[in-house]
């Protein structure tokens, strides 16, 4: 690995496994100090304790992302701990699984669903700007989905990541000027539990794999890929855009 992240401090949220663990890892072997942030304490502890006997440094906060007193103690503990916030990957996200047509949907799954993968965005950008602003500069990365551009998926979660889209170009609009890049990444589907869960919900035991797409699933590793570039400086010129990977599913 390079150290493509070294001196950066970054918050990334939903460690405790999947596309999550695999950007905290990923950041921590770039140089970056990690804020590790998850809800589920075992896995957390379990994720930052393998990224500190891999020779990096991350500090586990457990938190509601949903509520905006957790977000500003993620960021506080940022600061306290290392002085600055350069980076916010928000890369948690769930998916029920009573989410399925609009016609079954309940009230609740909707509600909570738009709270986890919508609003706590929202919060967390909004303690992480200003810190940002006093560093003179930072990048955000948020986890959208490749259903939110065809339809796809639970109608929650579906609505929710759409949400996450618009928020991300609004963001990268409104802070252009104070060099905070704000991108989003939409993946199909990657081995991950929320993908194992979701073909469960579907009655799958594997992904048909169409024409034109490469004949497996995607990686969490190769998502931290792309989310480790677009933290990067080398994508100082990169806002306001949304990336697919899919293995070339949205465009046939």
């Amino acid at each position: 690995m390079s150290d493509r992240l070294a001196d950066k401090v970054a918050v990334v949220t939903g460690v405790a496994s999947g596309i999550g663990r695999a950007t905290a890892t990923r950041f921590a072997q770039e140089g970056a100090k990690v804020i590790a942030v998850d809800l589920a304490e075992e896995g957390l502890r379990e994720a930052v304790a393998a990224i500190a006997s891999d020779g990096g440094e991350a500090t586990a906060v457990v938190a509601d992302v949903s509520h905006a007193d957790d977000c500003a103690r993620i960021v506080e503990t940022a600061t306290r701990s290392y002085g600055r916030l350069d980076i916010l990957a928000n890369t948690h996200g769930i998916s029920d699984m009573g989410d399925t047509g609009i016609l079954n949907v309940t009230e609740e799954i909707f509600t909570r669903t738009w709270e986890v993968n919508t609003k706590a965005l929202f919060l967390l950008a909004k303690a992480a700007i200003p810190e940002m602003q006093r560093a003179g500069g930072g990048s955000i990365v948020n986890m959208s989905s490749v259903g939110a551009l065809s339809g796809g998926g639970g109608t929650a979660y579906t609505a929710s990541k759409g949400g996450v889209n618009a928020l991300t170009r609004t963001i990268a609009y409104r802070h252009a000027d104070d060099l905070i890049r704000c991108n989003c990444i939409c993946p199909g589907p990657i081995d991950t539990p929320m993908m194992h869960r979701s073909f469960e919900k579907l009655g799958l035991t594997d992904l048909p794999i169409a024409p034109g797409r490469v004949p497996r699933i995607g990686r969490p590793e190769e998502v931290a890929a792309l989310v480790t570039f677009l933290a990067s400086d080398e994508a100082a010129f990169i806002t306001g855009a949304t990336y697919t990977i899919d293995g070339g599913a949205s465009g046939h």
